[in-house]
């Protein structure tokens, strides 16, 4: 049982849902989204052609979050709630309960595009002759007016040689394999980067495919896009290729990126100073 002490609500795991056959299971974290979360959860909850399990973990809101939750319970596997828990943490959490094969993880201020955006990976999956455990698609970025800024993604074949230096694919709403958890969840020594530090240490097994569709739609702003936490995601990339014994070139890739992180930030400064 997970109390929810603002509302003094008692939250159960709901068995009947857990035990179902979901193809896909979301794991959606939130803390204070109650601007977005219901855009989030009616995205998977609409799709269609795929059974789908949603699994929301609550960092303890103190906004209108909770009621939206509630206000969708009925439809909900499971409701998590626990204010200590970060992001990374709260996936960890939440993959307790997913009995899927696939299991994706959504931002609350994200969404899928496409009512079949799930079929599509499912499908593309199913068509491979790879036998894929990771599947993505083109994400559109976009602002909090939902204007477009800009659209990213490639395929696994250009994307997986620049993996071993840097964050290739979007993690955020792609389908991982069960099999990719047997190493373990999400390490939660990383602040930033704990998604491609859980990717990049199976880069050697990891066979993917990818929709040259933009199935999500992401907004900006997300803690691995902000500018003021640039030094400290440079310092936790350092650390994985550490950790994994990344390659010459990847280090040195890493260089010259902090290098270039390190120029932009001084004139920025120095712009601000002569101001």
């Amino acid at each position: 049982m997970i109390y929810i002490f603002q509302y003094m609500i008692e939250y159960r795991l709901d068995q009947s849902a857990r035990n179902c056959n979901f193809e896909v299971t979301v794991v959606v974290a939130v803390k204070n989204g109650a601007d977005t979360l219901e855009a989030c959860l009616l995205s998977i909850l609409n799709q269609e052609g795929v059974k789908v399990g949603i699994i929301v973990v609550d960092g303890g809101s103190t906004d209108g979050t909770l009621q939206i939750v509630e206000r969708y319970r009925p439809s909900l596997s499971a409701v998590l709630n626990d204010s200590n828990l970060g992001v990374y943490d709260a996936w960890n959490r939440a993959l307790e309960f997913c009995q899927s094969p696939w299991i994706a993880f959504l931002g609350c201020d994200d969404r899928y595009s496409d009512i079949l955006a799930i079929s599509k990976l499912l499908d593309a999956i199913h068509e491979s002759p790879d036998r894929p455990i990771f599947a993505y698609s083109k994400v559109s970025y976009r602002d909090s007016a939902d204007t477009e800024l800009a659209v990213v993604g490639q395929p696994w074949q250009v994307a997986r040689a620049e993996f071993e230096y840097r964050m290739s694919v979007h993690h955020g709403g792609a389908l991982h394999s069960r099999e990719l958890f047997q190493t373990g969840g999400f390490d939660t020594t990383f602040r930033i980067v704990a998604d491609y530090e859980f990717l990049f240490r199976q880069r050697e097994r990891l066979s993917a495919v990818f929709v040259s569709e933009a199935l999500v739609h992401a907004r900006t702003g997300g803690i691995s896009t902000r500018p003021d936490l640039a030094i400290l995601q440079k310092r936790e990339m350092k650390r994985v290729l550490q950790k994994h014994k990344g390659t010459i070139f990847a280090n040195l890739f890493w260089y010259l990126g902090m290098t270039a992180t390190l120029a932009s930030l001084a004139l920025d400064h120095l712009r601000k100073l002569i101001r």
